[in-house]
This record gives structure tokens, C-alpha cells and sequence, in this order.
């Protein structure tokens, strides 16, 4: 993994674990999430009247990949986070939707043979991320069982980080396609490119959604009353969070390793519920990142 491909990813985490945090300050709802991902529209749909990349010469695979995308991330991936958020603390819930990924994204791209093989190292390294995640809810070492981690919690967690893996590796297949068929442009052009038309079906997808509901309805039209600003600062930091993501996948020879490298925002969320949500700040946590960096550090050893 390239000394690029680790700032651009560095410089996104930290991103998304500042939009995060809002979301959870503000009670994060669907109109929320809606208004947040408009932003989108505003920074990046411009892209499509002046970028090289010929969107007419793309094929239908493209266009499904990137709905695919947009679906996962607004009707799998928002529906868990909102509940998730709704029960859990950031510092015990932001760990964990984060980790589980790590283990969903390598099981798919096996299965469909997608990328280059990760290493024996590389697949240790991601168990070790991921029990250090698991780490970091608990109050004390001993409250460490199974039985912890089922209910209703779990499972919007699990929902949450399944929908992040669709859209991630539906992202990294689009990516590839737009590179086969673009490929004289450069990666962040075809990563620009390929955000201003996810950006344009993600929220539009949501809004669809948040018509369809007459609470839904309710809650935009107070958003918009109240000319509630934090949506839209929050979809700034994740449209640009996310774009980094993008430019990451073109200098990494697996998405797997993406996957990875974003849990150093793991860190990143627990220290800002625990100093601005004054949350709890226990030893299984801090052991939790330790294990954390060295999954990563697991992750890119070549021998």
C-alpha cells in the first residue's frame, strides 16, 4: 500500500469521524441524512459538464454499480446507522460498525474474485483490527462475552456494516469499470467523475425514500424550518472524506486494504465521544487501539 494511498485515507477518517460526531450531537434522522448527502450534489455534480470522462461511452454496468451504490449506502447503511445511533453510544457503537467491514469485504471479494488475493499477514492483520474492536465497548476485560453482542444493538450495528461494504466494493467494481474504459484520464478525474454521479443518486434515492414517509415528512419540513445549517456541514465533511476514499482505491491493489486503513478513524471516534459526548473512557478501549494499529501495521508487511 502506497505512502498515498495512507494520507489520503489519514486525512479521511478524521473526516468522517468529525461528521459522525455531529450526526450523533443532533439526533441523526433520515431527512437528516438527506440533506447531508445534497451537499453532495452541490460540491460534485458540476464534474459532470466540464470532466474528459465520456459518460455516453460508459456501460450499463457502470450505471448499475454505482445505483447499487447509492441503494446500499441510503437504504441499508443510513437505516442502521439512525438506529444504531438511537441506542448505542459513539464511542461503543463507531468501533464496531467500522471493524465488522474489515472481515465482510475480504469474504466477498474472495468470493467473487475481486482484486489480487490479500496475504496470510494481510487477512491476521484484519482479525487483530477486528478484535481490537471488540475490545473497545467493554466497561472491563471480564465483561468480555458473546452474549454481549447480540440483540437489537448488534444488529443495527451489523446492518450498518453491511451496508458499508456494499457500497464500498460496488464502488471499487465502478471505479474499475470507469478505469477500463477511461482509462486515458487520470484516477482522481475518474474518481471526481464517478462522485458526481453517485452524489446525484444517493440523495436523490433518500428523498424518494423520505416522501414515501409521512414522519419523514415531518422531520424535513422542521430541518428546513428551523434552517438548521449542521446537515450540510456535516455533508461537506463526508462528501470530501469520501471523495479521498475514492482516490485511495486507484493506488491499492486489493479494496480490502481501503477497508483496513479507514479504521484509524476508530481512534479518531472514540476519543471525540469520550472528550465532546463526555462519554465512558476505560482500559479495554485504549487496548482496543493498540490492537488496532497493529492489525494495521499487520496489513502492509512484505517479506
Amino acid at each position: 500500500m502506497s505512502l498515498i494511498a495512507f494520507a489520503l485515507i489519514f486525512g479521511s477518517v478524521s473526516l468522517h469521524a468529525a461528521w459522525n460526531l455531529m450526526a450523533k450531537k443532533d439526533h441523526i434522522t433520515r431527512p437528516f441524512y438527506m440533506l447531508m448527502t445534497s451537499m453532495e450534489i452541490i460540491l460534485f455534480l458540476h464534474v459532470m459538464f466540464w470532466t474528459p470522462v465520456r459518460y455516453s461511452e460508459l456501460p450499463l454496468s457502470f450505471w448499475c454499480w454505482a445505483l447499487c451504490s447509492a441503494l446500499s449506502d441510503g437504504a441499508i447503511y443510513c437505516t442502521g446507522l439512525l438506529k444504531t445511533y438511537e441506542l448505542a453510544e459513539m464511542s461503543v457503537s463507531y468501533p464496531m460498525m467500522r471493524s465488522l467491514p474489515v472481515i465482510f469485504t475480504p469474504i466477498v471479494t474472495i468470493l467473487f474474485g475481486i482484486g489480487e488475493p490479500i496475504s496470510i499477514l494481510a487477512g491476521i492483520g484484519m482479525l487483530v483490527v477486528v478484535i481490537g474492536c471488540l475490545m473497545m465497548p467493554l466497561a472491563k476485560f471480564s465483561d468480555f462475552r458473546f452474549s454481549n453482542y447480540k440483540g437489537k444493538i448488534f444488529f443495527f450495528i451489523t446492518l450498518t456494516a453491511l451496508g458499508t461494504t456494499g457500497y464500498t466494493v460496488c464502488d471499487s467494481l465502478a471505479l474499475g469499470t470507469l478505469a477500463r474504459y477511461q482509462g486515458e484520464t487520470t484516477s482522481i478525474m475518474r474518481s471526481l467523475a464517478y462522485y458526481s454521479v453517485r452524489g446525484f443518486m444517493l440523495p436523490m434515492s433518500l428523498l424518494l425514500i423520505c416522501l414515501g414517509s409521512r414522519k419523514d415528512r415531518m422531520l424535513l419540513k422542521d430541518l428546513l424550518r428551523e434552517r438548521n445549517w449542521h446537515p450540510f456541514l456535516a455533508g461537506l465533511f463526508a462528501g470530501l472524506a469520501y471523495v479521498l476514499v475514492l482516490v485511495a482505491m486507484n493506488h491499492v491493489t486489493n479494496v480490502s486494504y481501503v477497508q483496513v486503513f479507514r479504521q484509524m478513524g476508530l481512534p479518531v471516534g472514540m476519543l471525540a465521544g469520550i472528550l465532546f459526548l463526555k462519554e465512558r473512557c476505560t482500559l479495554p478501549k485504549f487496548t482496543g487501539v493498540l490492537l488496532i494499529l497493529l492489525g494495521l501495521l499487520l496489513t502492509v508487511i512484505r517479506f
